[in-house]
């Protein structure tokens, strides 16, 4: 089994991520508010993106990387990583990119949904 995370609007997918804990925990940390009592289901603000992008920043310092190391696209093979088996410091090259989709689509149509099961 896995840690399946994907982000909704309207009952539609806009984006998923598998595997990838280390982000899911700060997504979980920032998070909006439960969308329903008794669920795990929270929503995805550009509050929460800010928590997400602050713990960016000091994971990138504590592994030697700068922003610019980042990737600034979403590369296809992202959703086809093992995140698991993946080096964290690899990981975090692909985060800001996510981190903007997200933000990008949240200025423009609103606050997210992240359901997620493990």
């Amino acid at each position: 089994m896995g840690l399946d995370t994907g982000f909704y609007r309207d009952g539609e997918e806009v984006f998923y991520l598998r595997n990838h804990d280390g982000l899911f925990d700060a997504f979980a940390k920032g998070s909006g508010g439960n969308v329903y009592e008794g669920y795990s289901d929270f929503y995805v603000t550009l509050g929460t993106l800010a928590v997400v992008a602050n713990m960016l920043e000091e994971e990138f310092a504590a592994s030697g990387l700068t922003l610019a190391d980042a990737l600034f696209d979403i590369p296809e093979e992202l959703h086809e990583l093992d995140a698991r088996a993946a080096e964290w410091k690899d990981l975090l090259l692909y985060y800001p990119a996510v981190v903007t989709f997200l933000a990008n689509d949240i200025i423009e149509n609103g606050p997210l949904i992240c359901s997620w099961s493990a």
